[in-house]
């Protein structure tokens, strides 16, 4: 390619880039959101992370998913070494792995395009503008700023990475093969082990090669690798996968602590993947964001009557993939890695049905036959009516992620805004309520939640934040406290509906009102137990928890250890235990707290180690340490009995390390 070419797609890449950077810095400005916090929060659980004790200590104890995801967290300790952390220095890194994904991808696809006779000025343009669309897509905002999904990022940009070296090594696989074979068996085996700990869906890798191989079956310039190797190295792991897959196939198909099943699941994905194909492919300033509890979830084949049409064109995109590849291999392999990447988030595993950072990796080709389809207009068309189409393309995708990005960057805007266009999630609703609370408008928040309860009467969440709302304003009598426990008795209970138990036992505890409310809430939580007879594992479980986080906030420690106790005998977790010794602690009960601590070492002693949050050895670190810190404050308290509890308990801010962390492994 001639030097001028050369310069100026260099130019014009480092232009795309520098427009990604513009459009995206007004959203650096915005919250920690969603998931953020209980994900982020652990690196100042043991106080600041100064040396390699501390390190490994967070690094090898995650719980966001199956591998703990230990890349993904050291990548937190760039921005913070502690807790609380400006969310900005997370959004700048976030946003500086999305510019680096895309100067990889722009790579990718040059040497991809250049693997199947594409000339090296054609592969730059095309490359260039596949990218440029990828990059300044709006939909990805979320993914971007959203800095919990660091982790997709850094498992898409180990993907990436892995594909590129696997393309390089490929090509010089007839001249230079032991070079060639070093090089794509380094890329396919580290970039499947770094992308799966950054998050899970990284082990795609070897599949989605397969796709990339698979699609241009018919087009390469140099033959592939031996089939020996690629039955070891891709084949082998992409069967894995599948295997995997069907074994999270529930036997009874009902996903605990889910409102949908199996089928319901498998029925609903294809609305959801022309969904993310809408919005990738149609710039849009607003979307539902993270709140995608209201959505139609498919019972049937025709209810809602556009599950069947939806499956059908999921079909026929598999038939499409599968037929072009001969004629149109760039649209196979739009197609196909894009429905490659979907394959564990987006079929049997029990998540939820529809997040927008789902797309990140698998998008990465969607937008490459556009690109080749405009370059192939230069020979119908003029040179200028073709650039114009690129650039307003291009151009409309970056004003809707700078736009997009300007929301995400105000809180309380983008909060209500989510609560208008999530009209049916109660979430959205009830985020929506607490943002005019914090701006000073409590008669709109009652407004936006008695709305909301009109539009779903069967929402426990917004029924429960209602109250817990007017408890705060001061607003709400024992009677009517008692006359929304007993409605919630005839409510399905899910999730949602524990959370805001959980919340009306906070607000009696932080607000201190008269001793009714807590013998009213204390009666309604035994209630809810005795009315489902078990029916609900986990409310069995948790009611006795709440009950014995209410009873020791209001001094009857006794009691509380009492409930406590009950709780961790249905949990049978060392990291619950460890949650209910330390609220015991932080109010004063070191006693009992002691005790409970006790049966904590004993659980621990039969947990296996495939169900513990944390490292074994860690759990014994900690456990001691509680151990020593209790028994020095109870020695201090029984010779100073008039020092308020919480002043001795601030001795040892250890007691707060393990009262953020869930209280089970399901809730």
């Amino acid at each position: 390619m001639p030097k001028k070419a050369t310069k100026s797609i260099t130019m014009m890449l480092l232009f795309v880039v520098f427009l990604a950077f513009i459009s995206y810095a007004t959203g650096l400005s915005g919250p920690f959101l969603f998931d953020d916090i209980p994900s982020i929060k652990p690196l100042g659980a043991l106080g600041p992370i100064q040396n390699m004790e501390l390190f490994w200590a967070y690094v090898l104890d995650g719980f966001a998913g199956p591998t703990g995801r230990p890349i993904a967290l050291a990548s937190f300790l760039l921005d913070a070494r502690d807790w609380p952390a400006d969310p900005y220095s997370f959004k700048r890194t976030n946003l500086i792995l999305h510019l680096v994904n895309g100067l990889i991808l722009f790579a990718i696809i040059r040497t991809l395009l250049q693997s199947i006779g594409h000339d090296t000025r054609s592969s730059g343009w095309i490359a260039l503008m596949a990218m440029a669309l990828w990059l300044l897509n709006p939909f990805l905002v979320s993914t971007t700023l959203y800095v919990v999904q660091r982790m997709t990022q850094l498992a898409a940009l180990f993907v990436l990475l892995g594909i590129w070296g696997y393309l390089k090594g490929r090509l010089i696989l007839p001249t230079r093969p032991r070079l060639g074979y070093l090089l794509i068996t380094l890329s396919v085996v580290a970039g499947t082990i770094l992308a799966t700990y950054s998050k899970e869906n990284g082990a795609l890798l070897p599949l989605l090669i397969l796709s990339i191989e698979f699609a241009l079956a018919h087009h390469w310039i140099r033959p592939s690798p031996d089939w020996r190797w690629m039955a070891l190295y891709l084949w082998l792991p992409a069967f894995a996968i599948v295997f995997y897959l069907i074994s999270k196939i529930p036997a009874s198909g009902e996903f605990l602590h889910r409102d949908f099943n199996l089928m319901e699941r498998l029925w609903t994905q294809p609305r959801f993947i022309f969904d993310y194909l809408w919005h990738l492919f149609v710039p849009h300033i607003q979307t539902q964001g993270l709140y995608h509890d209201g959505r139609v979830i498919s019972t049937s084949w025709l209810t809602p009557w556009t599950t069947l049409p939806a499956a059908l064109g999921l079909a026929g995109l598999v038939i499409t993939g599968f037929w072009a590849r001969y004629r149109w291999p760039l649209l196979s392999l739009a197609i196909l890695f894009f429905l490659g990447g979907h394959l564990i988030e987006s079929t049997t595993i029990g998540l939820e049905l529809y997040f927008e950072h789902r797309n990140y990796l698998p998008a990465v080709f969607l937008f490459l036959p556009i690109a080749a389809g405009i370059w192939f207009l230069r020979t119908r068309l003029t040179s200028w009516v073709v650039l114009f189409m690129a650039l307003s393309l291009i151009g409309s995708y970056g004003l809707a992620t700078w736009q997009r990005a300007v929301l995400w960057g105000n809180e309380d805007q983008l909060m209500l805004t989510w609560g208008e266009t999530n009209p049916e999630s109660p979430r959205a609703q009830t985020v929506a309520a607490q943002t005019w609370i914090r701006m000073g408008y409590p008669d709109r928040a009652f407004s936006v939640l008695e709305s909301a309860i009109q539009r779903m009467p069967d929402s426990g969440l917004l029924i429960t934040n209602l109250l817990t709302l007017k408890m705060d304003q001061g607003r709400v009598t024992p009677q009517e406290l008692e006359e929304t426990l007993n409605k919630l008795l005839a409510k399905e209970f899910d999730a949602q509906m524990i959370k805001g138990l959980e919340h009306i036992v906070d607000t009696i505890n932080r607000s201190a009102p008269m001793p009714e409310y807590k013998a009213i809430m204390y009666d309604g939580l035994t209630n809810i137990r005795e009315h489902l007879q078990g029916r609900v594992s986990v409310v069995q479980r948790y009611t006795f928890y709440l009950q014995g986080k209410l009873l020791s906030e209001h001094d009857e420690p006794e009691r509380a250890y009492t409930h406590f106790s009950q709780a961790l005998d249905y949990y049978k977790s060392t990291e619950t235990g460890l949650n209910m010794v330390s609220r015991l602690a932080m109010d004063g009960h070191f006693a009992y707290a002691l005790k409970l601590l006790e049966k904590t070492r004993g659980i621990l002693k039969t947990e296996p180690d495939d169900q513990l949050k944390r490292r074994r050895d860690t759990y014994e670190t900690e456990i001691e340490r509680l151990r020593k810190n209790l028994v020095e404050d109870m020695a201090i308290d029984s010779q100073n009995h008039n020092q308020a509890p919480n002043h001795l308990t601030m001795r040892h801010p250890i007691y707060r390390i393990f009262t953020t962390l869930p209280t089970s492994k399901s809730a």
